[in-house]
């Protein structure tokens, strides 16, 4: 039964995401020089150190605003393109040449966040270590991802969609032999029951001979049930770039034909086809993000996850978990 004894929607519902580990890029776009990547409404530069780890600073010059991103990488700190300000990986300021000889004062650094690597993406926890209280929570994963058996190969998108709507779709079994009626979905019956189970963080979802999984807020992964021979997997995970901008980044792995020429450009093509077929739909849905209350759009049995997973989000919105907002990025 639906509860309808929702409080009011707040304009900044809309605007307040799980402060977790998002996905930024691929670990292969950061190599000698500095890039430029956005989140949550954040502009941040990334960049490797001496030793070729990843670093996270915010993208703007404290001196003048200039963009790091525009700079260069030498002896393992960022160097500003403007005045030549040079930042290590914590954000501190480190040389001023025009500034010689004379300490360097607290208000030249910078922020930083958190980032590393896994499963060949670039992952960052979008609040400022200066504002953090210890170390942030662990990034979890499911294991399979990390199974040297599959090779993975990676695809990606930008959805103009809120984060929200872009979750339900992937959780929205009903709808592929729709939309998907010429891949994923072409020998699919549109009679169907929906069989799943919703745990706190996670919804599982039985379609046929394979499982859904999805991990709250941002983790996804279809995974076969059979638990030998050859397997195909596809994960995707969700980052908000804006209140309603979203990035998809996805792995379709394999432990089969993995030293086939060109299979895992095939893999790539074919999985960003399929989630092509979704995305002129998810772009024009409106309300944009999911409406609070559940009562505001109808619902039949087949919504199960999409419902539980409201569920979960309005939880996430009226609760003390770790947040954080779109507009406050950059304050």
């Amino acid at each position: 039964m639906i509860n309808e004894s929702y409080r009011p929607s707040r304009k900044e519902d809309h605007e307040v995401f799980p402060c977790t580990w998002y996905a930024v890029g691929w670990s292969k776009e950061v190599k000698r020089e500095p890039i430029k990547k956005r989140l949550l409404g954040r502009d941040l530069v990334l960049f490797r150190d001496q030793n070729g780890a990843l670093q996270a600073l915010h993208a703007y010059c404290p001196h003048r605003g200039a963009d790091l991103s525009l700079g260069r990488c030498e002896g393992g700190l960022l160097q500003c393109a403007y005045h030549a300000w040079s930042f290590d990986g914590q954000g501190r300021c480190v040389e001023i040449p025009a500034h010689p000889g004379r300490p360097i004062p607290a208000f030249a650094d910078t922020r930083s966040y958190p980032v590393l690597e896994r499963i060949g993406l670039i992952w960052v926890y979008p609040m400022a270590r200066q504002l953090l209280e210890g170390e942030p929570p662990p990034l979890d994963l499911f294991p399979v991802l990390e199974n040297r058996d599959f090779t993975l190969a990676p695809y990606d998108a930008v959805w103009q969609a809120h984060l929200t709507r872009v979750v339900e779709s992937v959780l929205d079994v009903a709808h592929v032999p729709i939309v998907h009626n010429k891949t994923i979905g072409k020998n699919s019956s549109k009679d169907i029951t929906i069989d799943f189970q919703a745990k706190e963080n996670t919804i599982r979802i039985r379609n046929g001979k394979a499982y859904l999984e999805y991990a709250f807020p941002q983790h996804w992964l279809l995974k076969p049930v059979k638990t030998e021979g050859s397997q195909f997997i596809n994960y995707v995970t969700f980052t908000p770039i804006e209140k309603e901008v979203t990035a998809i980044y996805g792995l379709a792995g394999r432990n089969f034909a993995r030293s086939v020429p060109g299979m895992s450009r095939m893999f790539s093509a074919y999985s960003s086809k399929v989630l092509k077929e979704d995305q002129a739909i998810v772009e024009s849905q409106h309300p944009r993000p999911i409406p609070d209350a559940l009562r505001m759009e109808a619902h039949v049995q087949a919504d199960g996850p999409q419902v539980r997973f409201r569920q979960r989000w309005y939880q996430f919105l009226t609760n003390e978990e770790p947040r954080i907002k779109i507009s406050d990025a950059e304050a």
